[in-house]
């Protein structure tokens, strides 16, 4: 089927394609086969899954050379958008971002949301420890909060291994004591400057 690239985030490395039977087809960047990289406007060429996304997904020749440079500068503006964030930006980022298992996080993003959810956790225990709560009523409302921040965090760490060129299955280390080390590890790498299968450089 043909069809014409419509948008596409690289950090979370997901898009959507207007197929030319005039409907929409989501897709992840791990079904981005061409060797330039997507940007809006690309007319592609792609099959559907059984799910109704689009996979195995390659850009029509004759479109290939300018838009690769179209790409590359709406990739280099997000980047800059993003210098100027500040802390609550970061963190609300990955809240946006809740279950979002694609794409690529810099180490801003990760360290920020973990400094926010301490601090969002001490913020609410003085609160409620100066309003007279009990403490097993705060710790089933901290329980409460722990299980909101689970998966926006889970996501975010595989967003990190990804941007440093290791899988999100690497995220099973936490499971064992000693596998916490490698994880720390990389989590305090820097960001590999080279694409990968999981989008650009989150820097």
């Amino acid at each position: 089927m043909k069809g014409t690239l419509v948008d596409f985030n690289f950090q979370i490395n997901e898009g959507v394609i207007q197929g030319d039977d005039g409907k929409r087809y989501s897709f992840f960047g791990s079904e981005w086969k061409d060797h330039t990289s997507p940007a809006r406007g690309q007319n592609v060429d792609f099959a559907v899954n059984d799910l109704n996304q689009a996979v195995s997904i390659y850009v029509q020749a004759f479109a290939r050379q300018p838009v690769f440079k179209k790409t590359n500068n709406q990739h280099a503006d997000q980047l800059q958008t993003e210098e100027n964030f500040g802390f609550f930006d970061w963190a609300m980022k990955c809240l946006k971002n809740y279950v979002n298992f694609s794409g690529r996080a810099r180490r801003k993003e990760y360290w920020y949301f973990y400094l926010f959810q301490i601090l969002i956790g001490l913020i609410l225990g003085l609160s409620l420890g100066i309003m007279g709560v009990s403490e097993g009523g705060i710790d089933a409302i901290s329980s409460l909060l722990s299980l909101f921040f689970f998966l926006p965090t889970l996501a975010v760490g595989v967003r990190r291994l990804h941007d440093v060129n290791r899988s999100g299955w690497w995220m099973l280390l936490a499971l064992t004591i000693i596998g916490l080390i490698p994880l720390l590890i990389w989590a305090v790498s820097e960001t590999k400057p080279e694409s990968n299968q999981w989008g650009e450089p989150a820097k």
